[in-house]
C-alpha cells in the first residue's frame, strides 16, 4: 500500500505548534507586565516621613533618553591640545563614539567610571581609535586644557597595557564654555548641576553610544560594565560596520534586545517566535508540496484508464 500524506494532520500539527509558541510568548509577557505593575504600585506608596526621598545633591539630575536624536555637529569645544574643535569632527561616518560627561577635579565618581570602562575596554576585541573613539567632555567650564591633557595621558596609559598600544588618537578630552557644554548635555538628555555648598558637580555616571553619523543609539548606565554588553552596544552603534557576521545576523533576527533595567543585552522571546515561524513554514512546505505533487500524479495516472465510447 502506498502511503499518502494527510494534509489535515500536517495543518493541525502546525497550528498546535504555532499556538503553543504564541502561548509561551504571551504567558511570558503577562508575567513581565504583572511584575512591572507590581514594581510600579510599590514605588507609588506614600512616604510621609521622606525616608526614601533623594538627598538634595541628587535631585534634578539624571538621564532622559534621547535615542534616535542627532548631535548638533557645529558645537565648538577645546581639545586637550587647546585647539578649537567642533563635536562633529568625531562623527567621521566610519567609527562610533562613546561619549561621557566628566570633569578632572571630580572627587571620585568620574575616576571610578572612566577607570572601570577603560579596564573593560581592554577585554573586548574592538580597539579604541581603530574601531571606535572615546570622547569625554568636562562639565566644568573652568577646567583648563592642561588638566584635560593630563587626564587623557592617564587613561591612555591605563588602556595601553598588554596589546593596546598606539590608541592615543582615539581618546579625546574636551573642555568648553558653559553654554556649549549645557547645549550638548541637553541634546543628550544629560542632567547635572553644580552644588555650591560642596563646590562640586552632581551628575549621573553614563556613557552614550553615538553612531558614526552622530545619532544617539544607546546609554550605558552605572559603574560596572560587562565586556559582552559593551561589544554588542558598539556593534549596534556602528550600524553593523564593525563586528562579525554572527553579530550582524543576531541583530537582523532581533535575537538580542537591550534591557534598560539590567544594562545588558538579552535573548528575547520574539526571536523564538521568528525561529518558530520559520520552522513552521518549512514544515508546511515539506509536507504539503509533496502531497500536491503526489495528488497531481495520481490524477494523471487515473485519467489513462477512463472508459471511452467507441464510435
Amino acid at each position: 500500500m502506498i502511503f499518502q500524506p494527510n494534509y489535515r494532520i500536517a495543518l493541525t500539527l502546525a497550528a498546535c505548534f504555532a499556538v503553543a509558541n504564541w502561548g509561551g510568548f504571551a504567558l511570558g509577557q503577562t508575567a513581565e507586565d504583572q511584575s512591572s505593575k507590581t514594581v510600579t504600585e510599590t514605588s507609588k506608596k506614600s512616604d510621609p516621613y521622606g525616608i526614601n526621598e533623594k538627598p538634595k545633591v541628587a535631585q534634578n539630575i539624571g538621564v532622559d533618553s534621547q535615542t534616535g536624536e542627532f548631535i548638533v555637529r557645529d558645537i565648538t569645544f577645546h581639545d586637550e591640545e587647546n585647539r578649537f574643535v567642533q563635536i562633529g569632527k568625531y562623527f567621521d561616518g566610519k567609527r562610533p563614539v562613546m561619549l561621557s560627561f566628566n570633569y578632572s577635579d571630580c572627587p571620585k565618581l568620574c575616576s571610578v567610571q572612566l577607570e572601570n570602562m577603560t579596564d573593560t575596554l581592554r577585554d573586548i576585541k574592538f580597539k579604541v581609535d581603530e574601531d571606535f573613539q572615546m570622547v569625554s567632555l568636562s562639565i566644568d567650564p573652568t577646567e583648563q586644557t592642561s588638566r584635560a591633557k593630563k587626564s587623557k595621558a592617564k587613561y591612555v596609559k591605563r588602556y595601553s597595557k598588554f596589546d593596546r598600544e598606539n590608541s592615543q588618537d582615539g581618546w579625546h578630552f574636551l573642555t568648553g564654555d558653559e553654554d556649549d557644554i549645557q547645549l550638548l548635555a541637553d541634546i543628550c538628555g544629560f542632567r547635572y548641576k553644580y552644588v555650591r555648598e560642596q563646590k562640586l558637580y552632581s551628575h549621573p555616571p553614563v556613557f552614550i553610544l553615538i553612531s558614526p553619523k552622530g545619532k544617539i543609539v544607546r546609554y550605558i548606565h552605572g559603574l560596572n560594565y560587562d565586556a559582552g554588553t559593551i561589544e554588542q552596544a558598539l556593534v549596534e552603534s556602528a550600524e553593523g560596520k564593525i563586528g562579525s557576521p554572527i553579530n550582524i545576523l543576531n541583530y537582523g533576527l532581533g535575537c538580542f534586545t537591550f534591557n534598560e533595567s539590567t544594562g545588558r543585552y538579552t535573548f528575547q522571546a520574539m526571536a523564538i517566535m521568528r525561529i518558530g515561524g520559520a520552522f513552521t513554514t518549512i514544515l508546511l512546505l515539506g509536507t504539503l508540496v509533496p502531497y500536491w505533487l503526489f495528488r497531481r500524479g495520481t490524477k494523471k495516472d487515473d485519467s489513462d484508464y477512463l472508459p471511452t465510447t467507441a464510435g
